[in-house]
């Protein structure tokens, strides 16, 4: 699985339950690869590009991306390993459950 196939996939099976009046726009880049999820009004969207102002970045090589999000590799541990790089962590610690990262 790449990091575009899991954030499309996380994408797709968010719901309205899940999102709840969730509205933000989140960045991933994935050594130049980038992607926008925009959720907002019960629905996420995956865009390519850095498309619109994220309330949060996320920075990381796109295998170690994969390893956390199938939980082969701890989050916390990649951020202090220097693995992972989130612009504003409080934000990413209310999405973080909504993308499968914890």
């Amino acid at each position: 699985m790449s990091a575009k196939e899991y954030l499309e996939n996380t994408a797709a099976k968010l719901n309205g339950t899940e999102i709840g009046d969730v509205n933000t726009t989140l960045h991933f880049d994935f050594n130049g690869s980038t992607y926008s999820m925009h959720v907002a009004d019960g629905k996420a969207e995956l865009q390519e590009g850095l498309v619109g102002e994220a309330e949060c970045v996320i920075k990381a090589n796109e295998d170690d991306f994969v390893k956390i999000a199938t939980g082969d590799m701890n989050p916390m541990m990649a951020m202090m390993m220097g693995k992972l790089k989130i612009s504003n962590p409080g934000a990413m610690m209310k999405y973080a459950k909504m993308l499968g990262l914890m």
